[in-house]
């Protein structure tokens, strides 16, 4: 088997063949090698993540008609060679195609990015090689139209040829009519009988006892013989005329063709090339259609050796459409750690991991997208090396093991810095002490020459590698002890178990053997396989709690940040109504006094006249009123500003501040949140933060934002309330949390409706403490990227915003960077 065999490249090279129209774009896909050149690896992926683009959001890219002519045009370089009319058709349509790409790639050149870039610069330049003269098209629409058939127009003397041509069929159809139905008054043809044709004839049917009652030729008779197909004397010359048109037809077209041929010919140096740009083109959309299927993306590709992979998944178990779900992985090799030993339970996927990893990398050296997360980091190998599977040769005489030994005797002839090797069950098939020590001295060697690689075993020894040599790091495979089956999922940091006694026992082993099986390997190394599993499984869980933890430290400091900008307010919101009492006060006493002074003023003009006196003081009552009504307004507004402002402390807090003690908080101390009914106990002091715990869930907040208190011991009931709202908080979280989408697709939707889905959209990623989001708006005229930027430039919550990259969508897509 070929090293594509075993990593399994060769049936992905048949998926990407399948996805090609092109013969030439075909030969391409069997000719993709693997690509040890940085630079080179990057333009393949570069086109085909362009293509990538341009297939999911670019409608107006041409999809049909890439048609290889280079065989009939690389004929034509021969003098006096014709191209065949069926060709004609073929070159047309192909043609067109190659206008349209050249042409989209033109128009998206001139539509440039903020950057200055073309949207798809990688194949802008690859278009911008292709010189050819749209004069052969021009030539070619004017003789030969959308079915292959060449027009009348198509010279002068072929229009005269076919309209003498369609005269004498008129003329034949004619004669053929007149006597077939003299025929059938008669009686010498059938009643039903129909003109037909026999050797490009057109003849009638006669009754074989009548065939010499007209003169004629006869052509044909029925295998009855009892009607005879006769060619009447009349249209025997017409149908000559007819056949000598044709020919005469034939001959005119020949010319045409030769005409054209000769015209074609000193450009067929242009037209290949072409026409190879055209294959290209093909080559790359089914690369690209490929990664669509598998949900590939563009990684990041460095000039170097190194694995930082997210979410890596088995190209072929992605594109099997009987597996429900395909377990992704992640995977880190670098100069620090740069040889994984995997071990674990068989049936467990290490070989399945393993050979993942082969074939990831050797897709992306041959300039194929990968199933990964568009974050992942590559580099660029040298050389790849796997050693799988049974090998055994009968008629080379050689054992399974002696191939392997072979296979290790090759990789140590050329493994350097550079070289990826792939090794499955390392220092199986002979003795296990003597293959495991030449598995040992094997690692320890690649491991001296800083090469990369991924290993997987059952042998103990060799897991013990990676405590004794830098540069060798353990993975398992992680198995489900409760349910009893593989979870097909790789961890790496310690080594896994080969659960050789669970898996036996659940199959039903019979239970004394196992007993003696145990007793003889001793208890020591089953309870060394126990811990090292229950070991993963403790690190999971402890990193599942401290996501929880981290997502409720962020939570309950906005939490606090909020109530205290709500306490600002308020207290901001109080001095401006009590500013506002006063000023209106004043202005009541003042109006009063220029009352009473004017009263007192006409009281003396009027010398105390008592009607005057007594309209001076209805005055005064009744401003004294209108004061009294002003007054009781006023208290009315201050008393409930003053009742809102007590629902909402109370609301924020239950304690009275009896509860608060004056003095620096220190470690030990239970504190409450400013604003809230929370307690807590500090645990620790980092400069102006505090850590305090309160029911297992530990949170960094700002000392500012605490009240010492002189309590000893949190309130129990308290702690209950807050251990009940914290769990249903977070039970909330991370529901919304599992099914949130980041990306925001808005594409096709009206202005108003786009803009009411980003507001909500960015409303729940910021309570959800997303950082990172994408809005998918399309090119278009650049409206709604617009709009929505607008939006965006006036939220808050928004720091920044910008372009995705190039290669994963340019301007069509918005990257948002929440606060």
């Amino acid at each position: 088997m070929t090293l594509e065999e075993k990593l399994g490249f060769d049936k992905i090279r048949e998926m990407l063949a399948g996805e090609c129209s092109n013969q030439l774009a075909l030969r391409m896909t069997q000719e993709m090698t693997f690509l040890t050149n940085y630079e080179k690896v990057l333009r393949e992926l570069r086109q085909t993540e362009e293509m990538r683009q341009i297939v999911m959001f670019a409608s107006s890219f041409p999809s049909q008609d890439f048609v290889d002519m280079t065989e009939e045009l690389a004929r034509l370089k021969v003098e006096n060679t014709v191209i065949d009319v069926e060709e004609l058709l073929n070159l047309k349509v192909s043609l067109s195609t190659l206008r349209d790409v050249l042409r989209f790639f033109h128009d998206s050149a001139d539509d440039r990015n903020e950057s200055g870039q073309p949207s798809y610069p990688a194949l802008t330049q690859l278009a911008e090689r292709v010189e050819w003269d749209d004069a052969v098209l021009r030539s070619l629409n004017k003789i030969v139209d959308d079915k292959g058939d060449i027009y009348d127009t198509a010279s002068p003397t072929l229009n005269e040829i076919r309209q003498r041509m369609r005269r004498k069929r008129i003329d034949v159809d004619l004669q053929i009519s007149k006597t077939l139905a003299h025929a059938k008054r008669e009686g010498w043809a059938p009643e039903d009988a129909e003109a037909t044709i026999r050797d490009g004839r057109m003849v009638i049917p006669m009754l074989d006892t009548h065939r010499r009652k007209i003169k004629g030729l006869i052509h044909d008779e029925s295998a009855t013989r009892r009607t005879a197909y006769l060619e009447p004397s009349e249209v025997v010359e017409l149908n000559n005329d007819l056949r000598e048109l044709e020919f005469d037809e034939r001959k005119e077209i020949i010319r045409i063709l030769t005409a054209f041929s000769d015209l074609l010919r000193p450009q067929l140096g242009a037209l290949l090339s072409a026409y190879w740009f055209l294959a290209r083109i093909d080559f790359i959309r089914a690369k690209a259609r490929l990664a669509l299927r598998l949900n590939a993306g563009m990684p990041i590709v460095n000039d170097a050796v190194l694995m930082e992979w997210l979410d890596a998944r088995h190209p072929l178990l992605v594109l099997d459409e009987r597996v429900k779900e395909v377990v992704s992985f992640n995977i880190k090799l670098d100069n620090e750690n740069h040889i994984l030993i995997i071990s674990g339970p068989n049936a467990g996927g290490k070989s399945v991991c393993l050979k993942a990893v082969g074939l990831i990398q050797y897709m992306l050296q041959c300039g194929l997208l990968v199933p990964c997360r568009e974050t992942s980091e590559f580099g660029i190998f040298e050389s790849v090396f796997i050693d799988i599977g049974d090998q055994q040769s009968i008629a080379d005489d050689l054992s399974t093991y002696t191939s392997h030994l072979q296979n290790m005797k090759a990789l140590l002839a050329r493994a350097d810095e550079k070289t990826l090797f792939l090794l499955d069950e390392l220092g199986g098939g002979t003795e296990p002490r003597a293959g495991c020590a030449i598995a040992e001295a094997l690692l320890e060697e690649l491991c001296r020459r800083h090469s990369f690689g991924v290993v997987t075993t059952h042998f103990a020894d060799l897991k013990l590698l990676a405590d004794k040599h830098l540069g060798i790091v353990n993975g398992a495979m992680l198995f489900d002890t409760e349910r009893m089956r593989p979870r097909y999922m790789l961890a790496i940091g310690h080594p896994g178990s080969s659960f050789a006694f669970e898996i036996a026992a659940n199959i039903g082993f019979p239970a004394d053997v196992l007993e003696a099986a145990s007793q003889k390997v001793g208890a020591e190394m089953l309870n060394f396989e126990h811990q090292l599993q229950q070991m993963e499984l403790d690190k999971q869980e402890i990193a599942r709690q401290k996501e929880e933890l981290a997502v409720a430290d962020s939570f309950l400091a906005e939490v606090v940040q909020k109530y205290q900008r709500l306490n600002e307010k308020l207290e901001a919101k109080k001095y401006d109504i009590i500013s506002q009492a006063r000023a209106e006060a004043k202005q009541i006493l003042t109006d009063a006094n220029r009352t009473v002074e004017q009263t007192i003023s006409d009281i003396k003009t009027a010398q105390a006249e008592k009607e005057q006196t007594a309209q001076a003081r209805g005055r005064l009552r009744d401003k004294l009123e209108e004061v009294k009504q002003k007054e009781a307004v006023a208290a009315e507004k201050r008393r409930k500003s003053k009742l809102s402002v007590q629902q909402i402390n109370k609301s924020t807090t239950q304690h009275s501040e009896s509860d608060v003690v004056e003095g620096e908080i220190a470690v030990g101390d239970i504190v409450k949140i400013v604003g809230q009914e929370s307690y807590g106990e500090v645990v620790e002091l980092k400069g102006k933060k505090a850590v305090i715990e309160s029911n297992s869930l530990r949170m960094r907040i700002a000392v500012e934002n605490l009240q010492k208190t002189r309590k000893k011991v949190i309130p129990a009931d308290k702690s209950k309330k807050q251990e009940s709202r914290f769990q249903s908080i977070f039970d909330d979280i991370n529901e919304k949390r599992k099914y949130f989408n980041p990306t925001l697709d808005l594409r096709g939707q009206r202005a108003e409706d786009a803009l009411s889905q980003l507001d909500h959209f960015l409303d729940e990623a910021q309570l959800l403490g997303e950082k990172e989001l994408r809005i998918l708006h399309g090119k278009g005229y650049g409206i709604l990227k617009t709009l929505i930027r607008e939006r965006l430039q006036h939220n808050h919550d928004v720091q920044s915003f910008r372009s995705e990259r190039l290669e994963l969508g340019g301007d069509g897509i918005t990257v948002v960077n929440l606060k």
